[in-house]
């Protein structure tokens, strides 16, 4: 016969078997809430690993952020939607804070499942940078429009100035925020530390420029033109700069200027509210056609020469990473 004092677990489970008969609804509900902590521990101790396990693998990594973002950016842009449709600063403001959502999801979830400091959204940074890629888009599309309208590619021909555009110009941030946290953010800066800079630029272009197949007008060429003309350009842009508010403020300038200032078709969608409203004519490889001037040759030289300086200048400062065949493990800080 054994002399060992009885364990805790066992002394609880006799405690509660010897009062059964006498139970009250209060006894129940500890009986119900220590399961559900015996639970939550067992889960805890066998999930969260395995999650982290998960996360140490890359193109993992890569697919379970973008789904949760692209989710989430979702979830926001319907919610914005069910407000009043006919209200145009309404509409502005909520798909401007869904933007801002989205960038601050997307911190939160580098935060808690990779366990590190966000510097590519540091707040310091967030005005001069953003502002300094909205300059940047707006002379970018501004240049092409003006080799369009040298090779008679392009004509104004009526002028309408209105205060929509501001709220227009607040609503055009979601997609930006959100193509370039994915993009960006998660499938860049992944792809960069497991395989170097030029893998990381190849296949976030690729990716991006395939993101855009399905749009009105796209074709084959449209989504190659996009991948080697913005594609590659965003990717340059956040290795040279390290931040995500730059290509956020490219992007987000880039939309607006090429649909709601010049009245071009962006990616193949045409806007109706714009400051000039014009039409194009010529070849599609100087205009881009019913697409935008996305697809046009125009477009994709004036960025692949910028691309192609911040390439030599990430190379001749030494920022740019070798390719490599045995990713690095995530920085946990």
């Amino acid at each position: 016969m054994s002399n060992q004092p009885p364990r805790p677990k066992a002394c609880r489970k006799a405690f509660f078997r010897a009062h059964a008969a006498h139970e009250t609804p209060a006894m129940l509900w500890i009986l119900i809430i220590m399961k559900l902590r015996s639970l939550r521990g067992r889960l805890v101790s066998t999930a969260v690993p395995r999650l982290r396990r998960i996360l140490c693998r890359a193109p993992l990594r890569i697919a379970l952020l973008t789904i949760l973002i692209m989710a989430f950016r979702s979830v926001t842009a319907r919610i914005a939607g069910m407000l009043p449709a006919d209200s145009l600063p309404i509409a502005g403001i909520s798909y401007f804070l869904a933007g801002m959502l989205t960038i601050a999801f997307y911190a939160l979830l580098c935060r808690l499942l990779e366990r590190r400091r966000i510097v590519e959204l540091s707040r310091r940074t967030a005005l001069p940078e953003t502002a300094k890629g909205l300059a940047t888009g707006f002379l970018l599309i501004t240049a092409a429009v003006a080799v369009m309208a040298l090779g008679g590619g392009y004509r104004i021909t009526a002028f309408a100035p209105t205060a929509d555009l501001f709220w227009i110009f607040l609503y055009c941030l979601l997609t930006a925020a959100a193509e370039e946290c994915v993009f960006r953010g998660v499938i860049y800066r992944i792809t960069e530390r497991s395989l170097g800079t030029a893998a990381a630029t190849a296949v976030s272009a690729m990716l991006f420029g395939g993101a855009h197949i399905l749009n009105p007008n796209a074709s084959l060429w449209t989504s190659v033109a996009i991948a080697v003309e913005a594609g590659v350009l965003f990717g340059a842009v956040y290795a040279h700069c390290g931040n995500l508010w730059l290509p956020i403020g490219i992007h987000w300038a880039w939309n607006f200027t090429e649909g709601r200032i010049w009245g071009l078709p962006v990616s193949g969608s045409v806007k109706r509210i714009t400051l000039f409203h014009a039409e194009t004519s010529g070849p599609e490889l100087l205009t881009g056609g019913m697409f935008g001037p996305e697809a046009s040759l125009t477009v994709v030289i004036l960025c692949s020469l910028l691309s192609a300086y911040l390439i030599y200048d990430l190379r001749r400062t030494g920022r740019w990473m070798p390719f490599r065949l045995t990713p690095r493990a995530p920085a946990v800080r």
